[in-house]
């Protein structure tokens, strides 16, 4: 199996030009000034991407609709949910951190999900969606600002520090978390997004050709 490559590819380290010829599985192209991966044939990559999207996309959704913790204290027990603590920040005027963890732990995290598999699913099956460019792009966009692994580091140093106080009792969304943190982590790796913008374009080539572009791609 090889990756024909068209054209020529900007560094995205030191941005110098190469033009890169086809590859092979199990290779890549790196830059011969500063040694960053330009581009890799690495199969069945997109399938590994979108199993582990797809399992993300639905421990993201039971982080967001369980509790996180849950507090025994003098025999009062307690739980809330992820955005539901954030919205009791808001009661002491903290709107301002109620807005950040709205976007970093929920908004920008859905976006990013939802873009992606709005694009790889289409792929997989050698489709190309309706502005799939645009989407793959906000996907990227959304990535870096999806700030799971913070609100997993969060999650330990509130039971460390609570423990002294009440009995803490990790919620399923803990648990959850956990996988999200790593299903996440495990798909940004696999995931070539330079074969995909590849599959992109391949996908508009041939829809230009039978006359059957679909609008936006």
């Amino acid at each position: 199996m090889s990756r024909e490559m068209n054209g020529w590819l900007a560094c995205p380290e030191c941005d110098v030009l190469h033009q890169i010829s086809a590859l092979t599985a199990g290779t890549e192209a790196c830059c011969c000034r500063c040694g960053a991966v330009l581009a890799s044939c690495r199969p069945g990559h997109l399938e590994r991407a979108l199993a582990l999207t797809m399992a993300a996309a639905m421990l993201f959704a039971v982080v967001n609709s369980h509790p996180l913790l849950g507090l025994d204290l003098g025999g009062r027990e307690t739980s809330m949910t992820l955005l539901a603590g954030a919205l009791e920040l808001g009661q002491h005027g903290m709107w301002d951190v109620v807005i950040l963890v709205f976007l970093t732990s929920f908004l920008f995290p859905l976006l990013h999900f939802l873009a992606l598999l709005y694009v790889l699913i289409p792929l997989a099956l050698d489709r190309c969606p309706p502005g799939a460019a645009l989407w793959f792009r906000a996907a990227e966009l959304f990535s870096p600002w999806g700030m799971i692994g913070v609100y997993a580091l969060g999650v330990l140093v509130a039971v460390v520090k609570l423990s002294d106080l009440a009995t803490v009792v990790p919620g399923v969304a803990v648990y959850a978390l956990g996988g999200l943190l790593f299903c996440s982590t495990a798909a940004g790796h696999a995931l070539d997004s330079a074969d995909v913008w590849h599959r992109i374009e391949q996908v508009i080539e041939r829809k230009k050709g039978s006359g059957g572009l679909p609008p936006g791609c």
